[in-house]
């Protein structure tokens, strides 16, 4: 960690007896500032159960309570913070605004981040592709024009107007019905058409230091997965670990010049500190495409600094002090540390998702939340955070990911995601009684079993739920012992003896099944257990070594 203290000593130089006060919404933002543990460094944030959390850990935790969720110029506006504030200390923010650039103008606050105006040109959809000049080549743009202008052609394209968040301005046209329902609503309204872009999406956050450019990591953009989001555009979350498994040589150098080529043109505007990037991959010809550019601190920056401070060997900076540093005029020789494993995934408002109670963490597997008080559809309600890759390919879980769901999926149907499961262990000439669950695009394999309730042991649960799921009467074989799993939950699995009836989809599984979210009852060969996605992990490992 010797260079961490290096950059704790620069900044308290260069801080000397100033302050500074990174204010933001929610608490997480500037989380990877708590890491330096400068005495001078302080988070204004509102009431919250993550921002309480934090403020039982560190002393540097200013909470602002209030009725509602405030925003950040509201929380600048609290009489208890402006009297912490002094003249001459330093305001942080996640994204620039013009309200606190007069806030701060008005009161003698300096404000580290960049101009507003500049920030709103770079990232707003029209202005961006003027503002790009030349870089333009790198988008799959078609053209821009108003809406009453535009005709379709047969062919699905992306329209995004100028204003755009997580997704909200951005839509898929794929029909000549959604087009003209547009024009007659905003016939005079300005619009992006871009080429329509079937492929994964990456995302890489950088940092503008005086005129160089510091490349952070690149990691795949989690996007509009269900049922974690109901809009199929919604950034959800960041995998740091799968863009070396799916992304070539080329692809990695395309991005790696596209970010440098806007760092650069940020540079000579006068930028300092954090931007991101996007991108897109054509699954058919492998090009790579600029699809946004983030003028602020990217969402992810917190988490990959964390990850970063725990892979901290030699040297390197994490973006947030190399975010830090570039704001202050800091000059640094360090490069931003690389990492190839992590991720995030954030769990939306949707339709379907009451607004979630205290979650009840069950055993910890390498992640933790952050709960959110949002109740508007879109906005976030869960973000997961862990130390390993969640994704198997674009646009499909691992099983780690898939755990993550079953936790979502426990706090949704407000149940306790740590109650203990049991199962049986059905066998028949050479086959095993396996239910196949299809899952939003995710296939897996689970045995049969399920939660016991009150009063119940674990092999009287065993029992009825094999009843209840697959209609077999089954003897437990009391004289093998059970296979017994400790992951995210205490597991049990009993071998069985003999078993009555005739093997039939029941219970929930049935009754709640729908296209996108079914189970299949199958006898499996037990020779291809080993091929099969068969969860959780351990017990197939242990079912192959016994039954193979």
């Amino acid at each position: 960690m010797v260079l961490a203290n290096e950059v704790k000593t620069t900044l308290k130089k260069k801080l000397g007896r100033k302050r500074l006060f990174y204010v933001c919404r929610d608490a997480e933002r500037a989380e990877a500032g708590l890491l330096l543990g400068l005495a001078n460094f302080f988070i204004v944030t509102n009431d919250g159960p993550y921002s309480r959390q934090l403020a039982k850990k560190y002393r540097n935790i200013l909470i602002v309570r209030g009725k509602k969720i405030l925003g950040t110029h509201e929380i600048l506006a609290n009489s208890a913070i402006k009297k912490k504030i002094r003249r001459g200390d330093f305001i942080l923010l996640f994204k620039q605004m013009e309200k606190i650039e007069k806030i701060c103008a008005e009161r003698g606050w300096v404000l580290l981040n960049p101009p507003t105006a500049l920030a709103t040109r770079v990232e707003e959809k029209i202005s961006q592709v003027k503002w790009l000049g030349a870089l333009k080549k790198y988008l799959p743009l078609i053209k821009i024009d108003i809406l009453k202008n535009i005709s379709w052609g047969g062919k699905k394209f992306i329209l995004q107007f100028n204003r755009a968040h997580t997704g909200g301005g951005t839509m898929l046209i794929d029909t000549a019905k959604k087009l003209n329902d547009l024009k007659k609503k905003f016939p005079a309204r300005e619009a992006r058409l871009a080429k329509f872009v079937a492929g994964p999406s990456f995302t890489a956050n950088c940092v503008v230091s005086g005129k160089k450019v510091l490349l952070g990591n690149i990691s795949y953009q989690i996007t509009g997965l269900r049922p974690f989001t109901d809009n199929p555009f919604a950034t959800i979350g960041n995998d740091w670990a799968l863009p070396k498994k799916i992304l070539n040589k080329e692809q990695l150098g395309a991005i790696e010049t596209i970010a440098r080529a806007v760092g650069a043109k940020l540079a000579r505007d006068g930028w300092r500190g954090l931007y991101g990037i996007d991108v897109s991959i054509d699954e058919k010809t492998g090009r790579v495409y600029l699809i946004e550019i983030n003028a602020r601190q990217p969402a992810s920056t917190s988490w990959e600094s964390i990850l970063q401070n725990e892979h901290r060997i030699m040297g390197g900076l994490t973006v947030f002090e190399a975010h830090l540093l570039a704001l202050l005029k800091c000059a640094s020789g360090q490069k931003i540390i690389p990492i190839s494993n992590g991720a995030q995934i954030i769990q939306r408002v949707t339709k379907d998702t009451p607004r979630l109670p205290e979650p009840k963490l069950f055993k910890p597997i390498e992640f933790h939340y952050i709960r959110y008080e949002n109740t508007e559809i879109d906005n976030d309600l869960l973000r997961l955070q862990t130390g390993c890759g969640v994704m198997a390919k674009h646009s499909q879980l691992n099983p780690h990911g898939e755990e993550l769901s079953v936790f979502v999926r426990f706090t949704r149907s407000r149940r306790a995601s740590n109650c203990p499961r049991a199962g049986a262990i059905i066998t028949r000439n050479g086959r095993i009684l396996l239910l196949k669950r299809h899952r939003y695009g995710y296939n897996y394999w689970v045995v049969p079993g399920g939660t016991p309730e009150k009063n119940e042991n674990m092999a009287t649960t065993a029992r009825r739920e094999i009843l209840e799921e697959t209609g077999l009467r089954a003897i437990l074989d009391t004289q093998q012992p059970p296979l017994r799993i400790n992951g995210t939950r205490d597991e049990t699995y009993y071998f069985t003896k003999s078993f009555n009836g005739r093997a039939r989809l029941g219970g929930p599984e049935r009754k709640s099944s729908c296209p996108e979210n079914h189970y299949t009852l199958k006898w499996v060969p037990i020779k291809e257990l080993k091929k099969i996605n068969l969860l959780p992990v351990e017990l197939k490992e242990k079912l192959i070594k016994i039954l193979c």
